[in-house]
């Protein structure tokens, strides 16, 4: 049986199954994408003055009739308002255009007025029932020449009926022009949250203000982030990184995001996945199992304790968040060890075990005054939700037990993912087509935003559950850019705001025309190419038992040891001493990877020159562009090097068959192959360079030491996660830098060197480094 956990959760298919479908993958899919056939491109040319909304409001009538807003427009607010009068005036200066503020009311001059008068906002249906939360969050918008008025319940729907109304001059930038109407709108549930995964780099304080002032303009209104050593823990020192966030800028973040009307909620995981913590000697002692540092014992009273530290330090730091995540994700092996089995026996299983350390955990953060989400899965079991305290708020939906925790008391978020194990860029439009099943078992022939789309509506539309939120993640713990996440994590969280008359393709184009701005041209086919590639990224290589790192230590179902997997490509073949015969006729690329390769670098290129013409057009998002022309970067440089192994195959060959005949010839044919290995190198070394260059202008440096302290290298003895396979951003060229190249290339030169003597031919001396790539 082969496990699979592309997307967080394991899925087992038979070895039989396994090979059909990779069969299937390489002989349908490699050959239709060598045609380099794609998806049709959504269109985000339209006319309608509500295309670039999103989320979607409830009610909205525009009518076509456009008016234009002008420099002697004032900005007209009560004193009181005068925060959300600056964030106004900060959008209108983004936009272009600069206004007067007045108190009150505006006189004869057209104005944009600002109110807040509880009650004048009434709401319609919901999902969710917390009515009063959603009517603080609830804006009218009316749009009439001379006139604008945003009204709401309380500041915070104001905020949002600002945002909508910046999307709208935007849109039309830079006509500044808006179309009559009106438009009345609140959420569907209170709470629309993104899950930002920092726990393998750390962006600058700038870049998480910008993240989160961003998230705030679709009406995200909650933050998760994950630090594991990137906080200045006092009660855990051995575990904080070179560059860690202190609790000063913790609250700062925190303070920047309430006034954004964003939640900072503190994330620590417990009882597994917590290597940052385990894999120190200090900690050792907490090991549920001594030898793999995954899972925490949860019955040694000094797990509690260390727990209990940390998290009250996150609380500390974050004063103003109501959440708090306590993951207690893929906690497997709870109960199975001997110092727990008997614990767990005598509560009533491991689900039973994992409930009480739960809820002694849980209450703690509860007395401190956060609302506490977990995930609700294995091995909690249905009978162990009454085990449960009520106050908790469930992350993870399950339609099969969703009732249970309603009737328990337990309220509920949808969870879903923008990614799920995909290390290079989500697979936002997947390269198989629409009869093919993804290696997990799942059938992602619609695309990322279709499949997220359908489990929140799916599970409103169930109504089994107490909804309170939507939770969207994606894990950075794979090696990618959070940056290339935002496709879904704003249609995603729209659908949380309003899951009705809005298609994926809708939402995907209204993504791209908000974001990008109304001068961008086809970015959804730029990612149409990055997805596809980046897969291809990843299954143009043959995975193969590593022979580079520790053996893993188990999976969801038990405890074992088996190699880790890593990728590599068969050898370029080394022509024999004298005769440059060469023994072995394969390629080291096989005839369908090349084929795609080949077809997919002038969509590589093309890709590349549509990201600099929309860097051109767009007045914003600039940084977003860069990260997606280091992806495109990244997929280019693996199509150059397969196309080239195979032409430096064909150079060989070609020098064993002239070898008899025409020695200089030969020798010529190796030393341009010898060449062409050279310039990949260069180009390899280029591309990481200009990826390391990018991402480091937001991100901290990933080093092993800096500011007095070290980061511990260590790999997790269950989960693979690339970027812990080194300490810097090498990880992304690791199967490249594996790759025997030294190896061949001194074998290679000592047999040309060594046939050039017997012709009487000039010896060379060179020296490849593969390996060194600074």
């Amino acid at each position: 049986m082969y496990n699979i956990s592309i997307f967080r959760k394991p899925f087992k298919i038979k070895a039989s199954t396994a090979l059909l479908l990779t069969c299937c993958f390489f002989s349908k899919t490699f050959l239709a994408i060598a045609q380099v056939k794609t998806s049709k491109p959504i269109s985000t040319k339209n006319t309608d003055p509500g295309s670039a909304l999103l989320p979607l409001p409830q009610q909205m009538e525009l009518t076509s009739k456009m008016f234009t807003i002008s420099k002697n427009w004032k900005v007209a607010a009560d004193p009181a308002l005068a925060k959300e009068q600056a964030n106004l005036q900060e959008g209108l200066k983004e936009a272009g255009l600069t206004l007067n503020n007045v108190s009150g009311a505006s006189g004869n001059a057209p104005a944009i007025h600002l109110i807040v008068k509880p009650g004048s906002v009434n709401i319609g249906a919901s999902v969710d029932t917390n009515r009063v939360a959603l009517a603080r969050q609830a804006y009218k918008l009316s749009l009439k020449s001379g006139n604008v008025t945003i009204t709401a319940n309380a500041a915070q729907g104001l905020y949002y009926g600002v945002q909508t109304f910046l999307q709208l001059l935007r849109a039309q930038a830079p006509k500044m022009q808006l179309p009559e109407g009106e438009i009345t709108d609140w959420p569907n549930v209170e709470i629309r949250m993104i899950y930002w995964d920092d726990a393998h780099h750390l962006e600058k304080m700038s870049a998480l203000k910008r993240i989160i002032k961003q998230a705030s303009t679709y009406k995200i209104n909650a933050f998760s982030i994950k630090l594991e050593g990137h906080f200045q823990y006092k009660s855990a020192p051995a575990i904080v990184e070179p560059y860690a966030l202190t609790p000063a800028e913790y609250q700062e973040l925190g303070s920047f995001a309430n006034a954004h009307y964003v939640d900072l909620v503190p994330f620590l995981d417990a009882p597994a996945h917590v290597s940052f913590i385990l894999k120190h000697p200090e900690y050792r002692k907490l090991r549920l199992i001594d030898d793999i540092n995954y899972q925490f014992s949860v019955t040694n009273p000094e797990t509690f304790k260390l727990l209990d530290a940390m998290f009250s330090e996150l609380i500390n730091a974050s004063k103003g968040s109501k959440f708090i995540i306590m993951s207690n994700d893929e906690a497997y092996y709870t109960g199975k060890a001997p110092s727990e089995k008997a614990i767990a026996d005598s509560l009533g299983g491991n689900g039973r075990l994992l409930a009480w350390f739960i809820k002694k955990m849980a209450d703690r953060l509860h007395e401190q005054g956060r609302t506490v989400l977990f995930w609700g899965e294995f091995p909690l079991r249905k009978e162990d939700i009454t085990a449960l305290p009520t106050h908790l708020v469930d992350g993870v939906y399950n339609k099969e037990i969703a009732a249970d925790y309603k009737k328990h008391g337990i309220r509920q978020f949808v969870y879903t993912a923008t990614q799920g194990g995909e290390p290079i860029f989500p697979n936002y439009y997947p390269l198989h087509t629409k009869t093919d099943i993804m290696a997990d078992g799942s059938d992602r022939s619609s695309g990322r935003v279709a499949d997220m789309m359908k489990e929140i509506n799916t599970a409103f539309t169930d109504n089994l559950s107490s909804f309170m939120g939507v939770v969207i993640a994606g894990w950075a713990d794979a090696g990618l850019h959070p940056e290339t996440f935002w496709l879904g994590y704003t249609t995603a969280t729209a659908a949380g705001w309003n899951s009705k008359n809005m298609t994926p393709a809708d939402a995907s184009a209204r993504f791209m025309h908000t974001f990008y701005g109304p001068a961008q041209k086809d970015m959804d086919s730029i990612y149409h190419v990055l997805s596809q590639q980046a897969e291809f990224h990843t299954e143009s290589w043959d995975w193969i038992p590593s022979a580079w790192r520790p053996m893993i230590k188990g999976n969801s179902d038990s405890l074992f040891l088996q190699p880790e997997r890593d990728q590599t490509l068969p050898l370029l073949p080394v022509p024999e001493p004298g005769s440059l015969a060469i023994a072995n006729k394969a390629y080291p690329v096989n005839a369908e990877r090349l084929a795609t390769a080949k077809a997919m670098l002038p969509r590589n290129k093309y890709a590349f020159d549509l990201l600099r013409e929309n860097k051109s057009r767009a007045k914003s998002q600039l940084y977003n562009l860069e990260v997606l022309e280091s992806v495109a970067a990244i997929c280019g440089q693996n199509l150059r090097m397969l196309v080239t192994l195979n032409q430096v195959t064909d150079l060989l060959q070609k020098a064993s068959s002239t070898a008899a005949t025409n020695s200089a010839q030969a020798v010529k044919q190796l030393d341009t192959a010898i060449d062409m290995i050279s310039k990949l190198k260069h180009q390899r070394d280029s591309t990481f360079a200009f990826v390391e260059k990018i991402w480091y202008k937001e991100w901290q440096p990933v080093v092993e030491e800096a500011n007095g302290r070290k980061f511990l290298f260590e790999v997790d003895d269950i989960k693979d996660h690339q970027p812990v396979r080194t300490v810097n951003l090498s990880y992304l060229i690791y199967r490249e830098l594996h790759y025997p190249l030294d190896d061949w290339w001194n074998k290679v030169q000592e047999v040309r060197n060594e046939f050039a003597q017997q012709h009487k031919l000039p010896v060379v001396n060179k020296t490849l480094d593969w390996q060194k790539y600074r």
